[in-house]
């Protein structure tokens, strides 16, 4: 009893009642899936041999970092739609594993991302040799972010999909006045991340500016900064009651 008041005290948003309750398969296999996608971040490279390979591994975790916490972020807007939501209906079933599928293929070229990126660091600084190990210049390395690009932007339609379906079961759902602009504004917050993401990739694969153009994604803070101003918040509805 104490820990399930523990957890309704401090294990949801303060704003928002979880409809979610129980974990459910879908979330189980999805965990399964990001929990794969995180080792592939974190385990790509080579078993070290010697103690100045083992050195070499040690440094990529700052490569390894960059791309973990990306993938992170999608996990929590993930695991925060079930819990806000509890919805798994068929439509929700068929997001979920297209989202997986996305999330496995975008891996593998995040982590070329930060490893291109902390090379060119190291090369910057005198050290070419990481990148020319991996036959990467500035064209494949802006190929590769639209790949990236590519990935991270069908992942947050997905995500924004799923929302907007939660959205048009707001009644069923009991979503009170404040948790429907709440639900609203992650979806514009996830169709500017979209908007941002697919000018990345552009600039990336047909412009100058290749891998660069990375440094564009930096807009989706202060964008979903602008997006929680145009669409406040207000005070819940007092005639809606919660649901436990």
């Amino acid at each position: 009893m104490l820990r399930e008041t523990i957890n309704r005290e401090l294990d949801h948003d303060p704003r928002f009642t979880w409809r979610g309750g129980s974990v459910t398969r879908i979330e189980n296999l999805s965990d399964i899936v990001f929990a794969l996608a995180l080792g592939m971040i974190v385990s790509s490279a080579a078993r070290p041999e010697t103690f100045d390979q083992l050195t070499a591994n040690l440094l990529t975790i700052i490569p390894v970092t960059a791309a973990f916490g990306i993938l992170f972020m999608i996990w929590n807007a993930h695991y925060i739609f079930f819990r806000r939501y509890g919805v798994a209906d068929g439509r929700i079933i068929l997001l979920n594993c297209i989202l997986l599928l996305l999330v496995l293929f975008t891996a593998y070229p995040l982590r070329f991302i930060f490893d291109s990126l902390y090379g060119y660091i190291e090369g910057v600084m005198g050290d070419w040799s990481r990148l020319q190990a991996a036959g990467i210049n500035f064209r494949e390395a802006g190929i590769i972010m639209g790949y990236f690009a590519l990935g991270y932007g069908l992942i947050y339609f997905v995500i924004s999909q799923m929302y907007a379906h939660a959205l048009s079961k707001a009644d069923m759902l009991g979503l009170n006045s404040s948790e429907v602009a709440m639900t609203r504004q992650s979806i514009w917050i996830f169709r500017v991340q979209i908007l941002i993401v697919a000018l990345t990739g552009a600039c990336a694969v047909w412009t100058p500016m290749y891998a660069f153009s990375g440094w564009i994604m930096g807009l989706i803070w202060p964008a979903a900064l602008l997006v929680d101003r145009l669409i406040p918040i207000p005070e819940a509805d007092p005639d809606v009651s919660p649901i436990n």
